[in-house]
């Protein structure tokens, strides 16, 4: 599971990366994403 969080509120768990990039792209928030998940995977960016 991938744990999606937009500064420190969590936002949501997703069983893929590609699914909760999806759902921070179709979100009307703005701010600094992070992804967290399995075997120490992170990812982060920032939408405008």
């Amino acid at each position: 599971m991938y744990k999606l969080f937009i500064g420190f509120r969590k936002l949501g768990e997703f069983p893929t990366i590609d699914q909760a990039k999806q759902f921070a792209t179709e979100s009307n928030l703005t701010g600094v994403f992070s992804l967290l998940g399995v075997n120490n995977y992170h990812d982060s960016w920032y939408k405008f």
